[in-house]
């Protein structure tokens, strides 16, 4: 194959032990590459950047190991450097808690199978993805631009729910101190808000939880939103909304827990409301300030916000179906 690869790695994270470098280069050396270049991530620099100048060094594989906040930045990078037509593909290892861009693309989550499918030593094949990008009223304020989106856009009690979700907790319990965490947030109010999709009628409406998500894959085989895709150039919102307290959670659980996708109650016949919509562009309005999170990132607080597609931006490993 020769040519460079290029590996993006969290240090921060647990399973970055010298042990995975080794068998990740040796399964690069295995596939062909001629040349591995290594970069690590940093508190300022999530992976965006380092993955800018490997394309620009003439990387043709850019390889996230991290979680999902890495794989975001890195898949960010590798889009704005190259576009996804210009013979650069985006490999992910994940190395997080939650690693919803690999459950959403149906990449291994055991990390010897992930490093050798995106190493190339397993079989695989090259999957346009989209990306979300992500406005806001407080972005724009700090003169900042859109943020990239690989999975999923939360406001309110997913953000809630993420900021609530402790560093050391995560460490010893994975994906079980988001579930903790859901715990603590449950009391989070609901919020008042305009919701427009592909430039129609803004529909008044009141929810916990707001997402705008490219995946709807969550950890334990939860199917919240069955029919997105990472390759469908569309992006799906969900208004989720609980009234009676626990009893309204409750029913919500009883409508997304596996083994089957979520299965919604039509609005207004329980105690849970889902209401969804697909597009290419949303915006909503907020009455007051609220948190929100982008991939496991907790952003300043927005009154609005706007997302949209950009179809097929990355070209990424995902396993051989078929």
């Amino acid at each position: 194959m020769g040519g460079l690869a290029c590996v993006i790695i969290n240090p921060s994270k647990r399973g970055a032990t010298p042990r995975l470098r080794a068998a990740l280069a040796a399964e690069l050396r295995a596939a062909g590459w001629a040349r591995v270049d290594w970069a690590a991530t940093t508190p300022d620099q999530h992976g965006a950047r380092q993955a800018a100048r490997a394309v620009e060094a003439g990387a043709e594989l850019v390889i996230a190991a991290g979680g999902d906040g890495t794989a975001r930045a890195v898949a960010d990078g590798v889009a704005r450097a190259s576009g996804p037509r210009a013979g650069v593909e985006f490999g992910i290892v994940p190395l997080g808690t939650a690693n919803l861009a690999a459950r959403g693309l149906g990449i291994p989550l055991r990390r010897w199978p992930a490093l050798r499918l995106a190493a190339g030593t397993a079989a695989h094949r090259v999957a346009l993805i989209d990306l979300l990008r992500v406005s806001t009223d407080a972005l724009e304020a700090a003169g900042a631009p859109p943020e990239p989106c690989l999975v999923v856009t939360g406001i309110g009690f997913d953000a809630r729910l993420v900021a609530a979700t402790r560093a050391g907790l995560k460490r010893h319990a994975g994906w079980g101190a988001y579930a903790i965490a859901a715990v603590r947030s449950l009391g989070s109010p609901r919020l008042p808000m305009r919701i427009a999709v592909d430039g129609g009628a803004r529909e008044e409406a009141r929810a916990r939880c707001l997402l705008i998500a490219n995946s709807g894959r969550l950890p334990a085989g939860i199917r919240l939103l069955p029919d997105a895709r990472m390759d469908d150039g569309a992006l799906d919102v969900a208004a989720l909304d609980v009234r009676r307290g626990l009893v309204g959670w409750a029913s919500l659980a009883r409508q997304v827990l596996p083994p089957a996708p979520a299965r919604y109650t039509p609005p207004g016949r329980g105690l849970a409301d889902v209401r969804l919509a697909r597009g290419r562009e949303a915006v909503v309005d907020l009455g007051e300030p609220a948190p929100l999170e982008i991939d496991g990132e907790v952003l300043a607080p927005a009154r609005w916000a706007r997302v949209h597609v950009e179809p097929g931006a990355v070209a990424v490993r995902v396993p051989r179906t078929g």
